[in-house]
């Protein structure tokens, strides 16, 4: 295989870090523009720790940074759905603290408890991780089961939205999320020696959510200016 390539990575990060501070920057409602630019962050962060993990790939600590970044995906994105719902049911507004709870947990195994991944191997544009097994599975339940609430969360928030534009957020979001699970796990399928890269491929395919993120804060800097008028 071709030697490990930072430059994909390090235009995506650049990408996700810009469309992060315009998010944070931009007029609209906070409380949907705060954790779409935390997710923008996070997208960000992983594609820069890849780099150093593929820099270094010897050391481990860059690889449990990486794991460590991608850990809060699935609770901001599920904290962003419920910030979305309108009108929005009784307990609703509680739905993602279960994984925030969990986040914390796995932060506490990569670093404090020995879990997380202990290799690592680079190859084009992935980053291949070895974790304990225990860790593997432990982790895949948690990042899948967000990731499947997020997506069957927002087709039953679509079928209640009231607001157009609320509707139309959830909509992206729904097919930024789409736009990075199906064709990770295409490739995932199709390259079954592939171990161990599903973090490094959702990642690099979910500059696709970032793109439908960019999307919803326009919208909602639209939403603001004609709100104003």
């Amino acid at each position: 295989m071709p030697p490990y390539s930072p430059l994909l990575a390090v235009a995506s990060g650049v990408m996700e870090f810009a469309a992060a501070v315009f998010a944070l920057l931009s007029p609209g409602r906070k409380r949907i523009l705060l954790p779409t630019a935390l997710l923008l962050l996070l997208l960000a962060g992983y594609q820069f720790a890849e780099v150093a993990v593929c820099a270094s790939p010897e050391v481990t600590l860059f690889s449990r940074l990486a794991y460590f970044d991608i850990t809060w995906l699935p609770p901001l994105s599920l904290l962003l759905m419920t910030r979305l719902v309108a009108p929005r049911p009784k307990g609703l507004s509680l739905l993602y603290v279960p994984w925030f709870a969990a986040a914390g947990l796995f932060a506490v195994w990569i670093f404090a408890a020995g879990g997380g991944p202990d290799k690592s191997v680079c190859e084009m544009v992935i980053a291949r991780y070895s974790s304990p097994r225990p860790f593997e599975i432990a982790y895949g339940s948690y990042f899948q089961s967000g990731l499947t609430v997020l997506l069957f969360g927002t087709t039953a928030a679509l079928g209640g939205a009231s607001d157009p534009v609320l509707r139309k957020h959830l909509a992206g979001l729904q097919a930024g999320a789409l736009g990075f699970i199906l064709p990770s796990l295409a490739v995932r399928i199709a390259f079954r020696e592939m171990e161990g890269t599903l973090p490094s491929v959702m990642c690099h395919f979910a500059l696709v959510l970032a793109v439908f993120l960019v999307l919803l804060v326009l919208r909602e800097r639209r939403y603001d200016a004609a709100r104003l008028r």
